[in-house]
């Protein structure tokens, strides 16, 4: 058993996947081999790789992402580090709550960089907001704001400050009446949000009709690599263009 460990944890360095816990910063490791590219293939690969950083290749892509389930159905996400909401905020027609998700995670697409903006798995969701129907807005998706007050006062706020990526996505409004926009960080990396109508809305484009209550995936919010360092790169933290 021991035997097979050392072989098992000599393939993860080799190929550039040593792990860590999701506290911590990954270790310095080469780049990942071809051919890994996605969590799933890693577990393929070696079956006792749990939960954790990797680094990702892609073919097109060097990505550090954080595997999720890998006992089970592994899914890819990217850890956040600064705060990140989409709120519904209650007006006019709407009774009840502001609905506000906040997330700490969220899901990416390796090979296209495109954030599944449905995924709650490392979301939670406070409030309850009410429209005549009776309709219940409970939770709400990423990068997204809305409000049915004849204003945009529904509020969001995409931030990947900490993470080896870029906002490559345009925003726009939607619904009736729509009121918002969006206000970019200089950076790249931080959007404000501010969406409504009657009722209304902002999301990453293309336009998404009534977007509350998510449920099934939507890959809709474009990343692209940031700006990195060789220690960045080193230490496994970096998203890397290889063509």
């Amino acid at each position: 058993m021991f035997r097979r460990f050392v072989v098992a944890a000599a393939v993860l360095v080799f190929t550039g996947l040593a792990v860590t816990p999701a506290s911590a910063q990954p270790v310095v490791q080469p780049a990942a081999a071809p051919g890994l590219s996605s969590c799933a293939a890693i577990r393929a690969l070696l079956p006792i790789a749990g939960d954790g950083n990797y680094v990702l290749n892609t073919g097109s892509h060097l990505v550090p992402v954080y595997c999720h389930d890998m006992a089970g159905t592994p899914k890819e996400y990217v850890t956040l580090t600064a705060p990140n909401f989409s709120q519904y905020t209650i007006g006019g027609v709407t009774l009840g709550t502001n609905v506000r998700t906040t997330f700490t995670r969220v899901r990416i697409d390796p090979a296209t960089l495109l954030v599944d903006i449905n995924d709650l798995t490392f979301a939670t969701s406070t409030g309850s907001a009410v429209q005549p129907g009776p309709f219940v807005i409970e939770s709400m998706p990423y990068a997204v704001a809305g409000s049915c007050d004849h204003a945009a006062s529904g509020i969001g706020r995409v931030d990947l400050a900490g993470t080896a990526f870029v906002l490559a996505a345009t925003w726009v409004i939607n619904g009736f009446e729509p009121r918002g926009g969006a206000t970019l960080g200089a950076d790249g990396r931080s959007a404000d949000l501010a969406g409504g109508g009657y009722c209304g809305s902002i999301t990453p484009a293309p336009a998404i009709y009534s977007p509350v209550n998510p449920t099934v995936p939507d890959f809709h919010l474009q990343l692209a690599c940031g700006p990195h360092t060789l220690v960045d790169v080193l230490l496994g933290r970096a998203c890397v263009n290889l063509t």
